[in-house]
C-alpha cells in the first residue's frame, strides 16, 4: 500500500503550459533562425538611422513647449534666464578665482625653479662666455700664429673629412693643451 502512495523516484515536471511555449519557442526558433537574425540586424540599422531623427523630434516638441509656456508667462522665463545668468556669472568667477590662482602658483614655482638654478650656477667655476676651447690653447701655446679653420664641410661628403691638412693639426697638438684654464 505505501507504493502507491510514494512513486520510487520523484520527478518534478515544469506545468504543461509552460513547457508547451517552450517547446514553441524552441522550434520557431529552429524553424526560421536565420529570419530572426536578418530581422534584428535590418532592425538596428533602421534604429541607427532613425535615432537622429527621433531626437531632433523631441527638441523640436521641447522647443515647441517651451515657446508655448513662454506665451503664456513670460514672467516665468525671465526668471529662468536671469537664474541662467547668475550661475554662469559664478562659474566665470570661480574660473577666473582658480585661473589666479594657479598662475600665482605657476609664478612661485618658475621663482624656486630660477633661485635654484642660480644658486647651482654660484657653486660652479664661472666659464669665459664667447671663448671656445681651441681658441685658448692656441692663443696660450702660439701667440704668435693664429689657427686656421678646420676643412671639414659635411655638405661636401666624407672625402673631404678626412683632408691631409685636417691630419697634420691632429698630430700637431702640443703637449700642454690638455691642460685647461
Amino acid at each position: 500500500m505505501d507504493a502507491h502512495i510514494h512513486p520510487e523516484t520523484l520527478e518534478e515536471k515544469p506545468p504543461e503550459f509552460l513547457s508547451s511555449w517552450i517547446y514553441l519557442g524552441k522550434t520557431f526558433i529552429q524553424h526560421n533562425g536565420w529570419l530572426l537574425l536578418g530581422a534584428g540586424v535590418i532592425l538596428c540599422c533602421l534604429w541607427i538611422r532613425m535615432k537622429s531623427y527621433i531626437e531632433k523630434f523631441r527638441e523640436q516638441q521641447e522647443e515647441r513647449r517651451y515657446a508655448a509656456l513662454w506665451h503664456k508667462n513670460p514672467d516665468l522665463v525671465h526668471a529662468r534666464q536671469e537664474a541662467m545668468e547668475a550661475a554662469r556669472l559664478r562659474f566665470q568667477t570661480e574660473h577666473d578665482k582658480k585661473a589666479n590662482q594657479h598662475a600665482e602658483k605657476m609664478k612661485e614655482r618658475d621663482a624656486k625653479k630660477r633661485e635654484e638654478y642660480l644658486g647651482k650656477q654660484g657653486e660652479r667655476v664661472p666659464v669665459r662666455v664667447g671663448y671656445r676651447l681651441s681658441d685658448q690653447t692656441s692663443s696660450s701655446n702660439n701667440e704668435g700664429q693664429t689657427q686656421t679653420k678646420s676643412s671639414y664641410r659635411p655638405a661636401l661628403g666624407s672625402k673631404h673629412h678626412n683632408s691631409s691638412k685636417e691630419q697634420e693639426h691632429a698630430c700637431a697638438l702640443p703637449t700642454s693643451a690638455a691642460s685647461v684654464h
